[in-house]
């Protein structure tokens, strides 16, 4: 019975073992994605910084929270006993930064001449007014911008959960087509052991007839142990991958769990990602789409508001002011009376010190994120440039290694068929089998590239979704 006929019924035994057997269909990318996206920690801790900003943007609009007053004071001993009690309520506003406040006060008893304007009607007095700032805090203050800049957070916050998911993606790809190549190292590994074990006893028959010489039979030992090394290796990288890939396909309750030989896919699919081989438009997208870019803008946005709120700061604070107040109820003293009080209150900070060391801070910053702005869409471009190049080498390379498995293959039946007529050695036999091998372990490993590379691309330009499927890779 020629060898290669052998090696083709050993193949067909080999076959369901890769093809899902135990298992109702081989695991897909979708599934290990879909799992990764659910339940992989590093994005559900990126995710709580989208919480911590909701939690700053409410601390930013309790700025504006209605604040209530309440003062009260007894005279208990002393020449003049009296009562004071008084509660205000005051609420600033996002208008002009203005601040309006009432309240309502009773003092009863005695007091002393100088202190007359305690005293009130029976029923208390009431009061309302309003204070506007007319220049520093009038465009602007820290109430508001500590407001837009909690807004701009939560912005910021999902292009980091963004960014995080896109690497997230990109990781479990690579994984995922590290843990199929590795099964398909597995395979060749179990081919050739197989090979050189089920002829181990037709060329001891060989050798005992003096067919052939006896070191042959010692080389077909040497080679099974061999091929057993290359297989124990194999095996090792293959729960080695799945041990990488569990970080990303995890159960329901979010557990990682071991892709076991059962789930291995034949071969890589037939067909790679869609993808539009124009760099300038790639480029330009993945400007318009990256997470990172739009996160520093944002970024940008919120230097820019502290810089204008430092900037206002330095402005002397002239801040005009309306009350009105009226007595309620009957007094015995004659004390019920309407009035209007009007202020202009003016703060000037001479050195100025702090807030202009703020806006200096801010103007770095500003600068900073510029230059960081620079480099990135520079890394960027690079990314997209790099990443298309290793799609079309990695294309090109399945391409040659496929027709370099194809004439290992060749050369090895060809060997094989001169080793039965005894026009060759077994020496040249395993040479011509490893070598078959090495060529079968090349396309994968091309194809293996080429997906990961996709991978890299999608990820470079910052699509939020999975690419659909292009034209075969053959």
């Amino acid at each position: 019975m020629r060898i290669r006929v052998l090696e083709l019924v050993l193949l067909c035994c080999l076959t369901p073992a890769y093809a899902g057997s135990g298992a109702d269909r081989p695991l897909s990318l979708e599934e290990v994605l879909s799992a990764a996206l659910r339940a992989f920690p590093g994005l559900l801790s990126t995710e709580q910084k989208k919480e911590v900003a909701e939690g700053n943007y409410q601390t930013a609009e309790g700025g504006f929270d209605t604040l209530f007053k309440s003062k009260n004071r007894w005279s208990i001993a002393g020449i003049y006993e009296n009562q004071m009690n008084d509660v205000s309520l005051e609420q600033p506003t996002p208008f002009m930064g203005a601040t309006f406040f009432g309240g309502w006060r009773r003092g009863s008893g005695d007091y002393p001449v100088y202190e007359g304007k305690s005293q009130t009607a029976d029923d208390g007095e009431v009061r309302l007014g309003v204070n506007i700032p007319l220049w520093r805090n009038r465009d602007i203050d820290s109430r508001r911008a500590k407001l837009q800049q909690a807004e701009l957070g939560k912005l910021i916050a999902s292009h980091e959960y963004d960014q995080a998911l896109l690497e997230v993606r990109r990781l479990a790809s690579q994984r995922y087509w590290d843990w199929l190549m590795a099964g398909q190292r597995l395979k060749v590994a179990d081919r050739l052991l197989q090979i050189a074990e089920a002829r181990n006893a037709g060329i001891l028959e060989r050798a005992a007839a003096g067919d052939i010489a006896d070191f042959e039979a010692l080389d077909n030992q040497r080679a099974i142990l061999e091929r057993r090394e290359r297989r124990v290796a194999a095996q090792r990288l293959l729960e080695q991958s799945a041990i990488q890939l569990s970080m990303y396909w995890r159960d329901t309750d979010g557990q990682p769990q071991l892709p076991d030989l059962s789930l291995m896919p034949d071969d890589f699919p037939d067909r790679e990602p869609a993808l539009d081989i124009n760099p300038e438009r790639a480029i330009q997208t993945a400007l318009d789409q990256r997470p990172e870019l739009k996160r520093l803008g944002l970024q940008k946005r919120q230097t820019e508001t502290e810089l204008e709120l430092q900037q206002n700061q330095r402005a002397p604070g002239v801040d005009f002011s309306v009350m009105g107040a009226k007595d309620v109820g009957y007094s015995s003293q004659k004390i019920n009376r309407d009035e209007l009080y009007l202020g202009l209150n003016v703060d000037i900070p001479l050195q100025q010190r702090v807030a202009g060391g703020r806006a200096q801070a801010a103007s770095a910053n500003l600068r900073r994120l510029k230059w960081d702005q620079q480099l990135l869409e520079d890394k960027i471009n690079n990314e997209i440039q790099d990443a298309l190049s290793a799609i079309k080498a990695a294309r090109q390379r399945v391409q040659l290694s496929r027709q370099q498995w194809q004439a290992a293959e060749k050369l090895e039946q060809g060997e094989q068929s001169r080793f039965e007529l005894g026009d060759s050695t077994l020496l040249f036999v395993n040479l011509r089998e490893i070598a078959n091998g090495d060529a079968a372990l090349k396309v994968a490993e091309t194809k293996a590239t080429l997906f990961k590379a996709h991978a890299d691309f999608q990820a470079a330009l910052g699509s939020p979704v999975q690419a659909e499927m292009g034209p075969p890779t053959d």
